[in-house]
């Protein structure tokens, strides 16, 4: 019994002996007269049996048949084994068409054990809010994953998510994390939406100079310097967790999406992304607070070229000539470029790889054919480095048995650690040899001078 049908036969009990009437106990229980007659019939006919329910221990009416629940569980595993019971329950209902609660497929699949539950531990995160306008503040992020499973390579997934509606804007795929990917996925970005206000993202190398003079910039801190857009960094994951509660999502929907579309490449995964992103955020985006766009008009697209860029700053030198990358790139001798020797200017890399000189702004024309720099390589030591002329000196026959006696061990020591290696352990070695070398003159030359002074001491013993 539980305690209402424990209360209903206290009272009933009560009216058993005569303490209190029917409608004494009716109105106790908070029930209408007929029903508590009806109550007080059952408990004389069968005792207490008869006030517990009818009910207890019997299917519900609107129980899902166990033959319907079987066939649902094997759609499941036949075809979402590993989707969770939100998205199984989406995809039930768009291709076979299966009405049900994403909580009676949660259950089913717990019964079957195609789900595991799983419960953690609840972190305390302060909240923060939103902001109000749409681009007035974007996250960024990249995720290394195994987004095409087994059928492509692995490669990470870079977004960009609005602050105030939760709405994934660009996404692009690539083998790794890079300068290169940034700047593509926001060139993207700004050329469709203009500029946001600010950027919030890790403190990862490519937003951030971790080590050394904290002034300094990366690339992409000084692209978005140009560009008049803050960038806020940062502490802890559990602060930008718009974009990770995404890749969360993305990582449960995107990788069964392009499964079942068959998507296996970088490329294929990019022309597809576009047509996710419309369904993923007509689910997960909301209204901003206000409908004002504080994105900035961008003002010439193709000043992005120069932006979104690799900047390097190298010195002219007094021949109107740059390096860079191992080449000479000169510089076209007029009264305009005279004034630039000895000046530092800007080496623009594009993304393309293409190559661009500019002082103060301003480009600078440098001619087309570029000279290669020779490299230089280090010194080798040859074999013949240690020979000697003169085989009839006793000293020096002895000299060179004991180089070659150490080059035939070092020359082990060569073969053991690799050829590439070769250049190194000579240029290493070289100082030990010669130092090897003086030792043994000075050794050589002690024994010469006992031998002269004690021959001196004979011949002034004999006189």
């Amino acid at each position: 019994m539980n305690s209402n049908e424990s209360k209903i036969h206290h009272y009933l009990e009560h009216v058993k002996n005569k303490s209190i009437t029917l409608i004494t106990a009716a109105e106790l229980l908070q029930l209408s007269y007929r029903q508590t007659k009806r109550l007080w019939k059952e408990y004389r006919a069968f005792g207490v049996k008869g006030l517990i329910s009818k009910k207890r221990g019997v299917p519900s009416n609107r129980k899902i048949p166990d033959k319907h629940r079987s066939e649902i569980a094997q759609i499941i595993t036949r075809k979402y084994p590993d989707f969770k019971p939100e998205f199984a329950t989406e995809m039930l209902r768009e291709h076979h068409g299966i009405m049900f609660s994403s909580e009676t497929i949660r259950l089913i699949m717990i019964e079957y054990k195609i789900w595991f539950p799983r419960k953690g531990k609840g972190v305390v995160h302060q909240r923060r809010s939103r902001r109000l306008c749409v681009g007035e503040l974007v996250q960024t992020d990249a995720s290394d994953h195994l987004w095409f499973e087994d059928r492509g390579p692995r490669c990470h997934l870079y977004i960009i998510i609005d602050d105030a509606t939760s709405e994934i804007i660009k996404g692009y795929f690539e083998l790794e994390e890079t300068t290169k990917g940034y700047f593509t996925v926001f060139e993207m970005y700004f050329r469709e939406k203009g500029l946001p206000l600010s950027i919030y993202c890790d403190k990862r190398g490519t937003f951030k100079v971790n080590q050394g003079k904290k002034k300094n910039l990366t690339q992409f801190g000084r692209a978005m310097k140009e560009l008049g857009i803050e960038i806020i960094y940062a502490h802890s994951p559990q602060a930008k967790g718009r974009v990770e509660r995404a890749f969360k999502t993305l990582q449960d929907r995107l990788i069964r999406e392009m499964r079942l579309n068959n998507i296996s490449t970088i490329d294929e995964g990019n022309a597809y992304f576009p047509t996710y992103l419309a369904k993923h955020n007509l689910k997960y985006g909301i209204a901003p607070a206000n409908p004002h766009n504080a994105h900035l008009p961008l003002k010439n697209n193709k000043a992005l070229k120069y932006i979104l860029c690799n900047k390097y700053q190298r010195i002219v030198s007094k021949n109107l000539e740059v390096n860079f990358d191992n080449k000479i790139y000169q510089i076209h001798a007029d009264k305009e470029s005279n004034h630039l020797r000895n000046t530092k200017i800007d080496v623009i890399e594009t993304m393309k790889g293409e190559i661009y000189l500019e002082h103060r702004g301003k480009k600078i024309q440098i001619k087309g054919n570029n000279e290669s720099l020779p490299v230089s390589l280090p010194k080798v030591i040859k074999f013949t480095d240690f020979k000697t002329t003169d085989a009839t000196n006793k000293r020096k026959r002895f000299y060179q048995s004991q180089r070659l006696r150490r080059y035939a061990t070092f020359s082990k020591q060569v073969r053991d650690r690799g050829y590439h290696e070769r250049e190194e352990l000579l240029t290493k070695n070289e100082k030990s040899l010669l130092d090897a070398r003086l030792g043994e003159r000075r050794k050589l030359a002690r024994e010469e001078n006992e031998e002269i002074r004690n021959e001196r001491l004979e011949k002034e013993g004999a006189l």
